[in-house]
């Protein structure tokens, strides 16, 4: 079995029409899937019948199905659609998230270096 892949294109039969795949590819593009099921329609009178149904059939059954219990939070599912779809936006919000870790992360060590920590600490051993 296949661990999850954040950046692989899954089919997503529960919330797809057929199969699965608009909703799918609707996924991993942070689109909504009635815009690929338009775009899938506009394909069909574009290119006629059998290569767009042969094309949607072929990625219905060589597609895995999304996993139920792939990402627990939402925020981190937005995360890597938004990695996907904006790589750059992305690095620059892990830039600032890394940023505001690592100034928080001095903050507290600056504090528990600090007298007024020592201090605190030995009236809260006095007290007990």
């Amino acid at each position: 079995m296949n661990t999850f892949n954040p950046n692989r294109l899954y089919k997503n039969p529960k919330d797809g029409r057929f199969m699965g795949v608009c909703a799918g590819v609707a996924d991993y593009f942070d689109i909504r899937p009635g815009i690929i099921r338009l775009l899938t329609i506009v394909a069909f009178f574009m290119t006629g019948l059998f290569p767009t149904v042969f094309v949607y059939f072929l990625l219905g059954f060589v597609l895995e199905e999304k996993p139920e219990e792939i990402i627990e939070d939402p925020e981190e599912e937005k995360f890597w659609q938004k990695a996907r779809t904006k790589p750059a936006y992305t690095k620059v919000e892990m830039q600032s998230r890394y940023d505001d870790i690592e100034k928080r992360t001095r903050h507290m060590e600056a504090y528990l270096t600090s007298k007024q920590f020592k201090l605190n600490r030995e009236l809260r051993e006095l007290e007990d």
